[in-house]
């Protein structure tokens, strides 16, 4: 039996899906149909859009939050460390008017004691004899003492008697004190020193009450020793010119 595909005029060949489709032109020149339909084109490009919408407020929302996370942080940080600084000058500020107020509490009573211990020891040569005016000056130096080492803000008076003093020191004077009566002192009284030109210098050889004052001028020293003897010595000297005087006759007898 022949074999029938290699006779006539058409020859046998292989089926092929294109040749099914319609001969205007090549297949991947005209767009599919699908692409020509607007309706799908909108809903496609709304979508697009809507997508695209979509992260452009995903994104705004997310850069807002941050921002509005780091803002609020900036803003208690800010707030806490406002707040810290205010709390420390207030208490400062207190701590430093309740010092102020034990001070002038505390040297109250002793401005009275030294105004009636100076009234004493000026009627002492008229009232009580030598043996007496003795262990006055003894009681009353261990008093002192001890209102002193009690009591150290006496310095401050002390201080201000020698910035008031006059004549005022020449030059730059320079005071040592005690370190903790330098710090008391610097405290309560350091802007009127500085303004008179005075500078502090802490010495530990001092005991508590002292100082001692030098200036191109001269040297003061006003340490508590020193002063009393000069108290001692200013007795003695009102006493004996007060026992010279009353043994002298008198000139209108």
């Amino acid at each position: 039996m022949s074999d029938k595909r290699g006779s006539g005029s058409a020859a046998w060949h292989r089926w092929q899906l294109d040749e099914f489709v319609a001969p205007h032109g090549p297949a991947s020149a005209r767009p599919p149909a699908a692409a020509h339909d607007p309706l799908l084109a909108a809903r496609r490009e709304r979508v697009r859009r809507d997508a695209a919408e979509a992260e452009r407020r995903a994104g705004f929302e997310a850069g807002r939050a941050a921002g509005l996370e780091q803002g609020l942080a900036e803003g208690r940080a800010r707030g806490l460390e406002q707040g810290l600084a205010e709390g420390r000058a207030q208490a400062r500020a207190e701590a430093e008017a309740e010092f102020d107020r034990r001070c002038r509490e505390e040297l109250e009573p002793l401005r009275a004691l030294a105004t009636a211990f100076g009234e004493a020891l000026g009627e002492l040569d008229h009232l009580v004899a030598d043996e007496l005016a003795e262990l006055a000056l003894v009681t009353g130096r261990q008093l002192a003492f001890d209102a002193l080492r009690t009591r150290p803000q006496q310095v401050l008076e002390i201080v201000r008697l020698l910035l008031h003093s006059e004549p005022a020191p020449a030059g730059q004077p320079r005071l040592w004190l005690n370190p903790q009566d330098c710090r008391l002192v610097e405290r309560h009284l350091g802007s009127e020193l500085q303004a008179a030109g005075w500078t502090l210098q802490p010495d530990d050889a001092l005991q508590r009450g002292d100082c001692r004052l030098a200036s191109p001028g001269g040297e003061l020293d006003a340490t508590w020793e020193t002063r009393w003897k000069a108290v001692k010595a200013q007795l003695r000297r009102r006493r004996a010119a007060s026992g010279d005087s009353d043994s002298k006759p008198d000139d209108h007898d």
